[in-house]
């Protein structure tokens, strides 16, 4: 069959989805809010996932088949002890264990909408066809770490997610913690019989980016060199924390194999250098070329120039316009446009920035129904005051 795109939703709406159907196989990326923004955390958690629950059912999926969740949180150590009975709540009335639940990171970034306690985006892979798919759990994962493994037709995906270094309580500097989280990642994937060299792309959450970016950075690169990582992974690197909160830094990570060679590549854009050439090893953006369907991964952008300098300081509009138009450039180097956007994080330095945000992103002809989280972290400069990340969908050449 040809592919099939279709988005669900407004931003102004409790859920927004984006439907991928291709050959045999339906892929969904849901953002779900609270029905309304007022009342307890448990009330909106609960509210949160009934309408994940609900998109699921209207679109023939069940809870086995959500494979990855990214959980928002205003106050992530004070809301995940309630989050995670809710959560079971909700999901032991279909899976048989906690240990089939979605690989999912907790993550302490509130919301900009005023009164909004929570928000969740989820990924779900579903058959629509003949073909097998298999869905697995990894094992041995420590802590709060988890990961599922994907295949079907040829491929195998893996996620990770949650990924930390050392306990909460040990004492770990964040750069003893880094250097652990990037081990702990190289172990988990040699398991798997995969190294960091088949990572396709990251997300980075730091809980103090303005102070320990740089130390990051110098981890990152000098693991990269240690392990022989040549294709920098896309990736975002922000400010977050997970649970609980006292820990430096943790990191989600995708990757892609197959039985057949696939086509994956670094992609450009004239507007920006390489971040390698600032010291951050990590690609603009990655395409990938699967028989089905081309994905491209935009990695987190802001408003940078083709020379690494931030613009605009100090002025959210023109950051914001610099920061889309760079999501256009990297996205119309490979003949992809931001209508065939399905999923989207934007970050923003200060919550009363979502107004002026969102006027300019539809001034961009950005799609207004296309799943978007609009939350608060300091980006990795301090001038800077917004950030996106993006993945796209076309079909194949």
């Amino acid at each position: 069959m040809d592919l099939k795109i279709s988005r669900f939703g407004h931003w102004k709406e409790p859920t927004q989805v984006a439907r991928i159907e291709s050959l045999g196989i339906t892929e969904l990326y849901i953002c779900t809010r609270p029905t309304r923004d007022e009342g307890g955390f448990a009330e909106q958690a609960h509210s949160m996932y009934n309408n994940l629950f609900q998109i699921l059912s209207e679109h023939g999926a069940s809870s086995q088949n959500v494979i990855t969740e990214k959980v928002f949180f205003s106050d992530v150590d004070r809301q995940f002890r309630k989050l995670k009975q809710l959560r079971k709540h909700w999901y032991s009335r279909f899976l048989p264990t906690a240990h089939d639940l979605p690989a999912t990171i907790f993550l302490h970034q509130p919301c900009c909408h005023p009164g909004r306690l929570c928000e969740l985006q989820a990924y779900v892979l579903l058959p629509t066809g003949d073909d097998e798919v298999k869905i697995r759990t990894l094992d041995g994962t420590p802590e709060l770490v988890s990961g599922k493994v994907v295949e079907y037709r040829g491929m195998r995906h893996l996620y990770l997610t949650n990924l930390t270094g050392g306990k909460g309580t040990d004492g770990l500097d964040f750069v003893s913690q880094a250097e652990d989280m990037f081990g702990r990642a190289e172990t988990l994937l040699r398991k798997e019989g995969l190294s960091f060299r088949d990572v396709i792309r990251t997300w980075i959450y730091v809980n103090n980016i303005e102070r320990d970016y740089a130390d990051l950075n110098r981890v990152r690169t000098k693991f990269f060199q240690q392990h022989g990582v040549t294709r920098l992974p896309a990736s975002t690197g922000i400010q977050g924390a997970t649970y609980p909160k006292e820990r430096g830094c943790a990191m989600d990570l995708y990757t892609l194999t197959a039985n057949e060679p696939v086509e994956i590549e670094v992609i450009h854009a004239p507007t920006m250098n390489e971040a390698r050439q600032y010291g951050s090893s990590f690609s603009r953006g990655m395409k990938v070329v699967r028989e089905d369907l081309i994905v491209a991964y935009v990695s987190g952008t802001a408003s940078i120039d083709n020379k690494g300098n931030v613009v605009h300081i100090g002025d959210i509009e023109n950051q914001v316009h610099r920061m889309l138009s760079n999501v256009e450039e990297l996205l119309a180097a490979q003949n992809i446009t931001p209508n065939n956007i399905v999923s989207l994080i934007t970050y923003l330095k200060e919550p009363n920035f979502l107004d002026t945000f969102y006027k300019i992103y539809e001034e961009h002809s950005f799609p207004k129904d296309a799943p978007n989280t609009v939350s608060t972290a300091d980006i990795c400069r301090p001038e800077w005051l917004c950030e996106i990340e993006a993945i796209a969908v076309v079909p194949p050449k």
